[in-house]
């Protein structure tokens, strides 16, 4: 899902360790629980960074606002609230959320696996969301030329909002082991 060129974020964690850390990695049982905690780090960093693009983004959703009322584009406002509420709504399910692994003692186990479908759907929200980040530019340039585009460009980011908050959601049915369909 990104540039081949690129260093994954796993292999961005695996430069960082330690040299303890590279050590204890050699002993028996502590690889597997350092494996899957580099995992849960990636996630960790992964997730850091769409919270910010999204809040990036839920800002100049705020400055569309502005916009369209000084503009007095009425058919907008509603279409912009939506927009910022769902935004919200995502950003606040994405802090909330559960980390990639669970230490011994949790109740809910995640597979190894799961863990890698996870890095996916997060890899795809940061492609996603700098589609989403370009489009709120767009409708921050059309808002005073062309209205009518602008509406169109903002119902736009309403559908894309929804696909990710539903991308969101198949990806916590992935922690909880659920499938899906």
């Amino acid at each position: 899902m990104g540039d081949d060129d690129k260093p994954s974020i796993m292999e961005k964690v695996d430069d960082e360790r330690t040299l303890t850390q590279k050590i204890m990695k050699l002993i028996p049982g502590w690889r597997g629980y350092r494996i899957k905690e580099e995992r849960r780090n990636a996630d960790r960093i992964l997730r850091d960074q769409i919270i910010n693009r999204l809040r990036e983004s839920a800002d100049k959703i705020q400055d569309i606002r502005s916009a369209i009322v000084e503009n007095e584009i009425e058919e907008a406002y509603r279409m912009v609230d939506s927009v910022m509420s769902r935004t919200e709504k995502l950003i606040s399910q994405i802090e909330h959320a559960d980390y990639g692994y669970r230490p011994f003692f949790d109740a809910i186990k995640i597979k190894e696996d799961d863990l890698e479908n996870m890095l996916r759907y997060d890899s795809w929200f940061v492609e996603n969301i700098q589609a989403f980040d370009q489009r709120c530019d767009d409708v921050l340039m059309l808002i005073e030329d062309d209205p009518d585009e602008a509406i169109g460009h903002i119902k736009d980011l309403r559908k894309m909002v929804s696909k990710m908050n539903r991308q969101w959601k198949e990806r916590e049915q992935v922690i909880m082991g659920i499938e899906v369909v």
